[in-house]
């Protein structure tokens, strides 16, 4: 009887995690098409022509294909330069970011350094208190950086939160392979460089890939400081253009969307697809990083 009545439970657990399975897969089905039905509009929008757009008839696929709202924006003389200077900025970024955190982190993790402490509450303090957006402007002009790309580059270079995670995980290293590199006569820089870097690959691919998405995707700060369009990064074209209704210094866009040959629609999201596919392309490359690195984070954090 009591082998049965095992059985029987058993079963009823069995049965009761098969509906449990089959309820997250169906919720995260429904989430799944919450999250990417946007995304799949814009393409689809992107690429439809005006009369399916203005009778709301495009939904996840394109209707009557074409690529005009693509050849509108790229025929516009600013868009490689801002992509250029997106890249520019977003590279700097990343490099900056990363070798200073790196050398910040590897000196708070010393127990020989005496001031671990002190610089550890300063950097907590700004965890909690920032300038302020006229403070950080004015010391932009202060210092000579207005209108230049490092006044994108240098104000994010150093993040605390960052560096506690850095700190975090260089701790997490045996303390015997410094020592021991010490011994051989290998200066704290060649121990950073050559046995902690190689060995924190997925953390600095993940922070490296925040760094990136953060400075490609942020306009704000290029709105305060850069008023040179020959400087400005994609962003900034993108706001113009969503905010002249998709025809900024466009005259062959504006003479079709006069004709009804073309909507507003598809150069607008012709340009967020441009603006965002870069990073859709990079982040498979470095997702296997990039998931180590959360990971890390979330343990050693």
């Amino acid at each position: 009887m009591s082998f049965g009545k095992a059985k029987k439970q058993n079963n009823k657990i069995h049965i009761g995690s098969r509906a449990f399975d089959v309820f997250l897969i169906a919720f995260m089905i429904i989430v799944s098409i919450i999250f990417l039905y946007p995304f799949l509009n814009v393409i689809a929008t992107s690429l439809s022509s005006n009369r399916m757009i203005t009778t709301g008839q495009v939904t996840f696929f394109p209707k009557e294909f074409h690529l005009d709202g693509y050849k509108a924006l790229f025929k516009d003389e600013n868009i490689l330069g801002a992509y250029w200077n997106t890249i520019v900025i977003a590279v700097g970024t990343m490099i900056v970011s990363l070798v200073l955190n790196s050398l910040m982190a590897y000196v708070m993790m010393a127990p020989e350094f005496v001031l671990r402490k002190p610089l550890s509450i300063i950097l907590l303090i700004t965890m909690f208190f920032s300038g302020g957006t006229v403070p950080t402007y004015l010391l932009i002009q202060n210092l000579g950086l207005y209108d230049s790309w490092w006044s994108l580059i240098l104000p994010n270079a150093v993040s605390a939160y960052n560096i506690f995670i850095y700190r975090s995980f260089y701790q997490g290293i045996s303390p015997e392979i410094r020592e021991a590199a010490r011994i051989d006569g290998a200066s704290e820089f060649q121990i950073l460089t050559k046995i902690y870097v190689p060995l924190s690959k997925a953390l600095y691919a993940t922070f490296g890939l925040f760094s990136v998405v953060g400075a490609w995707n942020s306009y704000y700060e290029a709105l305060l400081y850069i008023k040179d369009p020959a400087k400005q990064p994609i962003q900034m074209l993108l706001r113009k253009i969503v905010f002249t209704s998709g025809t900024a210094n466009m005259s062959d866009a504006q003479q079709m969307i006069s004709n009804g040959n073309l909507n507003s629609l598809n150069v607008q999201y012709a340009c967020v697809i441009a603006t965002i596919g870069p990073i859709l392309l990079v982040y498979p490359f470095i997702q296997k990083y990039f998931a180590q690195g959360v990971q890390v984070g979330a343990v050693k954090g």
